[in-house]
């Protein structure tokens, strides 16, 4: 099951990156919020993202060591609050989000768009940044270890880094800055994912079951 999340994660981020470009581009720019088809596209493969990313980070609280799993079970439970925000805010802006009046509902632009500052943006940055990027941190020691467990180690950690520093993006009003973040879960999370499933793949069935 880790195997096949750590790859479902991956091909769905695979599909993520080029519409997230593809959107920016035809915007005019990185300053600029994402506009249909492609944010309608980006934010239903966030929604598919969301059950693999539970069911791996309980995969790799099972695998992580016995003096270790505190460490893995708090990621577990930071990653859970992180997938239960943003599903609720993808929910919303697919589906009450498009159907009402911009122009006639009081605070839409400060409640239910990706243009900063805006409270369905905030709740965002707080699920991939905050939890994701604390999740991440703490994941990374179920994997000791040299070898392929120490490059998995390295990168959830480097993720996990990265990802926080979005976090400085939002509370500087600074969306450039912010952006790097999205480096952290849709670039570097999906190549470690890679090595990780190597390293569910060559861990014994005992092993993996203690």
């Amino acid at each position: 099951m880790g195997r096949a999340a750590c790859w479902v994660i991956f091909l769905l981020s695979v599909a993520y990156v080029p519409a997230m470009l593809a959107g920016f581009l035809a915007n005019g720019g990185l300053d600029k919020p994402v506009a249909d088809p492609y944010l309608a596209v980006m934010e239903l493969l966030i929604l598919l993202m969301a059950i693999p990313l539970v069911v791996l980070f309980a995969c790799v609280h099972r695998y992580a060591p016995a003096n270790r799993k505190t460490l893995t079970l708090s990621a577990f439970a930071l990653v859970t609050v992180a997938v239960g925000i943003t599903v609720c805010v993808h929910v919303v802006l697919l589906t009450a989000g498009r159907q009402l009046d911009a122009a006639t509902s009081p605070g839409y632009n400060l409640l239910l768009t990706w243009k900063w500052p805006s409270v369905a943006f905030a709740l965002d940055i707080a699920s991939w940044d905050f939890f994701l990027g604390f999740g991440l941190l703490l994941a990374a020691w179920a994997f000791t270890g040299p070898g392929l467990r120490r490059l998995v180690r390295c990168g959830l950690q480097v993720s996990g880094a990265v990802c926080l520093f979005g976090l400085l993006g939002a509370a500087t009003g600074n969306m450039g800055l912010r952006d790097i973040g999205i480096a952290g879960y849709a670039v570097i999370l999906p190549v470690v994912l890679l090595v990780m499933a190597r390293v569910f793949a060559a861990t014994p069935v005992a092993e993996a079951s203690r």
